[in-house]
């Protein structure tokens, strides 16, 4: 007579535990990164307070988002997170830090009124809060793949 499978046995507990560790602790961490921001332990950002406490929240939760699909893709896909992908990211994270560059310097592009930059900035802060997001979600695909399917050739 044949039993019911076990959990444990049948990979339910597996599968649960491989879902914790490759999506949720790179959201937890994309989280913890925006949170040390938000609460002023870290200061990625010369940010405007106004911008801080209306989209901080939303900034928070982009970034966890992003730090999953990038997990989910780079780890279940033949993609690596490489070069390329890190270099990418890399560069749209400078775009999105532009505005609050210049205007930590008193600089404003010309032809923008300030209300028109103050939009910019908002967008430009939950777009940096994207791809801090895709760098810790890549990253860590990375960390997983090399744990999970060691290359014989490193």
């Amino acid at each position: 007579m044949m039993r019911p499978p076990d959990p444990i046995e049948g990979g339910a507990l597996r599968k649960l535990m491989r879902f914790l560790v490759d999506l949720c602790i790179p959201a937890a961490c994309a989280v913890g990164v925006a949170a040390a921001q938000r609460y002023g332990y870290v200061n990625w950002l010369p940010l405007n307070v106004v911008i801080e406490k209306e989209y901080g929240n939303y900034a928070m939760f982009l970034s966890a988002v992003a730090a999953l699909v990038a997990c989910a893709a780079f780890t279940r896909e033949r993609r690596r997170f490489g070069v390329g992908a890190f270099l990418g990211t890399a560069l749209a994270s400078l775009a999105m830090v532009a505005p609050f560059i210049l205007s930590r310097y008193g600089v404003q592009p010309p032809g923008i009124t300030p209300m028109e930059f103050s939009l910019v900035a908002t967008f430009a802060y939950l777009g940096f809060s994207v791809t801090v997001g895709l760098l810790i979600g890549g990253c860590w695909s990375l960390v997983v793949r090399t744990f999970r399917d060691p290359d014989p050739r490193y």
